[in-house]
């Protein structure tokens, strides 16, 4: 997942940097570097972030057409 398509799902959360972080367990720092270069991590970890971003995009989108 590239940083640009991260950056999308946390703007469409309407979600700070530090208050996405919390649905991974990192800082602010990490979301802003993640978004900078995408998820670098390989193996279960990147699988793990990835299908969470994927629940949470999914639920944005769930919530724009609610609205």
């Amino acid at each position: 997942m590239t940083g640009t398509e991260i950056k999308k799902i946390r703007e469409d959360r309407e979600e700070t940097q530090a208050a996405f972080g919390l649905h991974f367990g990192v800082d602010q720092s990490t979301i802003h570097r993640w978004e900078a270069n995408g998820i670098t991590d390989r193996g279960v970890t990147r699988l793990a972030i990835e299908h969470v971003l994927s629940e949470l995009k999914s639920s944005a989108a769930k919530r724009k057409r609610s609205a």
